[in-house]
């Protein structure tokens, strides 16, 4: 059997950290299928970087004081901590505020996690565009919209 070095990756403000650990583990030549236990060999494929953590929802209603982000893994690896930044704007585009922000969960590969974080509304004036509020309090509110950039995320290094 071969010693071969394992890794794993983690994304820190576009530099790459590599966190190397010695395992035992057989090679697996260029032209083969399958490693010599008879396992079907899979390489992992690589998804860049803006692609690996995506935002699949948002909600902020006007008289919520959080705010309710779905968060989707689309790597294979574990991942455990999220930086994004936030940018709130008007319908027109006008930036309202903007901020960075840390999710700090497990997200299994493949999977999505609701996450809730206070909101940057603490008067409860805005709501989500997509979440317009009914009733007399529609006239003293405002909608906005968001984007999000990712900034890093961390993987589990595990054994």
């Amino acid at each position: 059997m071969k010693l071969t070095l394992a890794f794993s990756i983690i994304f820190f403000y576009g530099t790459t950290i590599c966190a190397l650990s010695q395992e035992q583990s057989p090679s697996i030549p260029a032209n083969q299928e399958t490693i010599p236990n008879g396992r079907k060999y899979v390489p992992k494929q690589e998804i860049p970087f803006e692609q690996a953590i995506m935002v699949l929802g948002f909600e902020k209603t006007l008289s919520s004081k959080k705010e309710s982000l779905l968060i989707q893994n689309r790597t294979q690896e574990t991942v455990t901590r999220i930086k994004l930044r936030i940018v709130y704007k008007t319908p027109q585009n006008e930036m309202l505020d903007y901020r960075e922000i840390f999710l700090d969960k497990e997200i299994l590969p493949g999977m999505t996690k609701k996450f809730s974080i206070d909101s940057f509304d603490e008067n409860r004036q805005y709501y989500y565009y997509m979440t317009p509020p009914t009733g007399k309090s529609i006239e003293s509110s405002y909608p906005f919209k968001i984007t999000f950039t990712l900034l890093r995320y961390d993987i589990a290094i595990t054994r």
